[in-house]
């Protein structure tokens, strides 16, 4: 791969041929709209050109202004222009305003008939057209860096090692996968081998190089690379330097890990979630040039060219910028961005106009009804692609700093209700399920008072990235106050949310923590799983209930997460449990026993097989269990002899055996099921393999 340095002329290259690409497809239509013109001015030199046909000449000579000048024919956007101002001016037309509309649709058919400006820079590859069904993505293949696996690549340029190596440790931790260079040599190295997704550099790296080099090299690069810099050097004119080469943050040294961090992480974005733009305009070949322009960018354009079905679209697409138009048939661009701006869930979605209309009334029409920006048409690629990239950076620092708890870097409750609101809505449409989880850490007070806040805050910050990597990128996780946190999963039932909730917890008491002495401890937390629509249909109804389920689990010896709607007297009695172990060996069977509390089951546990037969089967059963995990090699009266004692008595059709054994043999197998099993898992096995067949058995 050459040096990415040169880049820049390389997108502009691409993205002329991208250009090029759109309007060959589109030079037909665009041509029979300068056919319609001249037949306006035929029918105006006949003087039968009524109302209505102005009026649609007028329309099509202002499509014609807003779109060729993409193209590359700027003369050919300025006589549309000319055309579309002659045929909307007061009063009547005459001889003169016709013969002068035929000589601009003239002098705008020969403009369209030759080469557009650019296209002679435009690579043979560039020049296909982007496809209408996705989004085009510029960018040559690159190789993988070292570290295989999900997550964003982060550089870490410093000649420090142990700098590099705290910073390596923290981005791991972050989920991203770190490459470091210690010179500004290896650096271009790196860069060379997988354009990574975000830099941290220092400005004085080893080598013949500086940091200002590479840094420079890494805004030229094909995209840009954003870039934080850390430095000992703190004058005005360094800072002055960095933002004059593109830098995103400035970092004087020393800075902690997690700092520097938490400067780079809104930068990244993972190739697989780009930002979205949803462009809404009635022209066909304006959409297609947005296409081409923003997606050569990166960035995902999703096209609507009907606004009625505007709405449709808004929640489909859930887009980062909204892309206007102002003037559209039925429903023009200021009215959707009122009816925008009029709902809780989108007022903070940043909207960009495209308008050939640049005067100053049409200007503050737009603003007033709550417009972010405006491109004027035609658009310009660079032009456009700068003013979208800026409005998402500053929407997110925004909302960063208004929906980010400043502690962990979740999600505050504002921040996450709009999210939350938005997956409802988004199962309600679909008739998917969404899983709403809060949770509480226990005995968190006990943290504070040994640790200080200082510590207690540190728990905070290690749980919330727990939290992170153990749900999926389109899960909600956030931090609801004190410690106190909400989780929403869309498409998970409440027996999926338990489950997931829980393999976080049992990772949590694998966390070790330190008070001030050194002393180690450890932290648990409780956790209450409902379920939309089965436990609420709205955000306020189904937190209540989860809330009620993780008070519950507080109730019942914290440390455990149980389903919305949880009773511990599921049969008839108190001596019912939904899980009878039947284990002699201790420690597998606490193990099980744990697992399966944690999860929000009742169990029990019996070390003997006759003491199962004894509680299950008998003339008066003291137990009622509507699982048994039951092992084969028991002292005393074996697994099978129990299954046997079960079945006689009609217990195996309303209590369903699962059978644990180190023998795999099928006969074996055949042997237990058609004694009466419902399961068999062969030991040793997976807890979370055990608890699948468990919940299996439960249903």
């Amino acid at each position: 791969m050459t040096d990415p340095a040169p880049g820049g002329s390389s997108a502009a290259s691409r993205l002329a041929g991208a250009v090029a690409g759109v309007w060959a497809r589109f030079r037909e239509p665009v041509l029979a709209r300068v056919d319609r013109l001249e037949q306006a001015a035929l029918a105006l030199l006949e003087r039968r050109l009524d109302d209505d046909a102005r009026r649609a000449a007028e329309r099509e000579a202002h499509k014609l202004a807003g779109s060729v000048g993409t193209f590359g024919f700027g003369e050919g956007s300025r006589l549309a222009r000319e055309a579309e101002q002659l045929l909307a001016g007061p009063g009547a037309l005459g001889q003169a305003e016709a013969l002068r509309l035929a000589d601009l649709a003239v002098a705008l058919r020969r403009e369209l008939s030759a080469e557009p400006a650019g296209a002679a820079a435009a690579s043979p590859e560039a020049a296909s057209p982007p496809s209408p069904e996705s989004p085009a993505v510029s960018g040559d293949p690159v190789a993988p860096p070292a570290e295989d696996g999900p997550g964003p690549v982060l550089l870490i340029a410093d000649a420090d090692r142990e700098v590099t190596e705290r910073l390596a440790m923290e981005a791991a931790g972050r989920g991203m996968r770190p490459v470091v260079a210690h010179t500004a040599a290896d650096a271009r190295a790196a860069l060379a081998a997988a354009r990574p997704d975000a830099a941290l550099l220092d400005l004085s790296l080893g080598g013949e190089e500086d940091g200002l080099a590479l840094l420079r090299a890494l805004a030229e690069a094909d995209p840009p690379v954003p870039a934080v810099v850390l430095t000992r050097r703190d004058a005005f004119l360094d800072r002055v330097e960095v933002a004059r080469l593109g830098g995103r943050g400035f970092l004087r040294k020393p800075v902690p890990p997690a700092r520097a961090l938490d400067a780079v992480q809104p930068l990244l974005r993972t190739a697989d979630q780009p930002p979205t733009v949803l462009a809404v305009d009635d022209d066909a070949a304006v959409l297609q040039a947005v296409r081409a322009v923003l997606g050569a960018r990166g960035m995902r354009v999703r096209l609507l060219n009907d606004p009625r079905r505007f709405w449709e679209a808004l929640e489909a697409v859930v887009p980062d910028v909204l892309l206007l138009d102002v003037q559209m048939p039925h429903v023009d661009g200021v009215e959707l961005c009122r009816v925008v701006r009029n709902d809780p869930r989108w007022r903070t979605l940043p909207i960009v106009f495209l308008t050939a209309q640049v005067d100053s009334a049409s200007v503050q029409r737009v603003f007033d009804a709550g417009a972010d920006d405006f491109v004027a048409k035609p658009v310009l690629g660079p032009e456009l692609a700068a003013r979208i990239a800026n409005r998402l950076e500053r929407v997110q620092l925004q909302r960063r700093l208004a929906e980010a708890d400043p502690l962990t870097g979740l999600a505050n409750r504002r921040g996450s209700e709009t999210a939350l609101e938005r997956l409802l809505a988004l199962a309600a449409r679909q008739g998917e399920p969404l899983a709403v989880a809060v949770l509480d850490l226990d005995g968190f007070k006990q943290v504070n008072d040994r640790c200080g806040h200082a510590g207690g805050d540190e728990v905070l910050v290690r749980v919330a990235r727990l939290l992170q990597k153990r749900f999926r990128a389109e899960d909600v996780v956030a931090r609801w106050g004190g410690e106190e946190f909400v989780v929403g999963m869309f498409g998970m039932e409440k027996v999926e949310g338990v489950q997931r909730l829980a393999e976080s917890l049992e990772a949590l008491r694998e966390e070790t923590f330190r008070e001030p002495d050194g002393g180690p401890f450890h932290v648990t937390f409780s956790g209450g799983v409902a379920e939309f629509p089965a436990d609420g249909r709205d955000l306020h109804a189904l937190y209540r209930a989860a809330d009620r389920a993780m008070y519950q689990a507080k109730e019942a010896g914290r440390d455990r997460v149980l389903p919305a709607g949880w009773n511990p007297e599921r049969g008839e009695g108190p001596a019912s449990v939904d899980v009878l172990v039947v284990e002699d060996d201790a420690a597998l069977a606490r193990l099980l026993q744990h697992a399966l509390e944690t999860r929000g089951y009742s169990v029990r546990w019996v070390d003997h097989g006759e003491e199962a037969v004894r509680l299950l089967g008998g003339a008066l059963p003291e137990l009622r269990a509507r699982a048994v995990l039951l092992d084969v090699d028991l002292p005393g009266m074996d697994g099978h002899a129990v299954l046997r004692h079960l079945a006689q008595a009609g217990l195996t059709e309303r209590t369903r055996v699962i059978m644990l054994t180190v023998r795999s043999h099928e006969a074996e197998v055949v042997r237990a099921l058609e004694t009466g099993a419902f399961d068999h898992v062969q030991k040793p096995f997976s807890v979370p393999v055990l608890l699948q067949r468990v919940r299996r058995a439960l249903r």
